[in-house]
């Protein structure tokens, strides 16, 4: 599928999403500092849910941190793969590791050509390189994660991972 904006002849929109905690998220902003800015438009200033919806639907490339809410709202409405990156409480990202583990437990239904997009290495300027050169893959995650008839098998397993931790 190619892009509205690039059938427009304009440059593809990139939807970053660090969520609204208070901690920083230098590994990811240091990724991007690179960036050529002429050829992207960047969007990353805080939006209200319907508008950061909106951007979700017309966005080329999605980089996002590891929240829940985010990702649901982004696997239910991106036209594209997006990427995902969890904060890590080693880099002081946030209290804890739960978007790590979160990322992981979704991650591990994934087949494995998809996997790449559930980012759960620590060095990630390679992998966001490489995911902002790549040819948009249209997002197929609805069939693995949330949106699927078992629903409440996957809250059970979710439980059951959170319990193993």
């Amino acid at each position: 599928m190619v892009s509205k904006n690039k059938i427009l002849g304009q440059h593809p929109l990139i939807l970053i999403s660090v969520g609204s905690t208070k901690f920083s998220f230098l590994r990811l902003f240091s990724c991007l500092k690179g960036l050529n800015k002429n050829k992207y438009k960047i969007t990353k200033n805080f939006i209200p849910t319907d508008q950061f919806i909106d951007s979700i639907k017309k966005a080329d490339k999605i980089i996002i941190h590891g929240g829940p809410a985010t990702i649901f709202l982004v696997v239910k409405y991106s036209k594209f793969m997006p990427l995902i990156i969890p904060r890590l409480a080693k880099y002081k990202e946030h209290v804890d590791d739960h978007q790590l583990f979160f990322t992981k437990y979704l991650r591990s239904n994934l087949p494995d050509n998809l996997k790449k997009y559930f980012v759960i290495n620590e060095k990630i300027n390679g992998i966001i390189d490489n995911y902002l050169k790549e040819k948009n893959r249209i997002n197929n995650l609805s069939k693995y994660l949330f949106l699927n008839k078992n629903g409440s098998k996957l809250v059970r397993n979710l439980e059951e991972y959170i319990n193993k931790l």
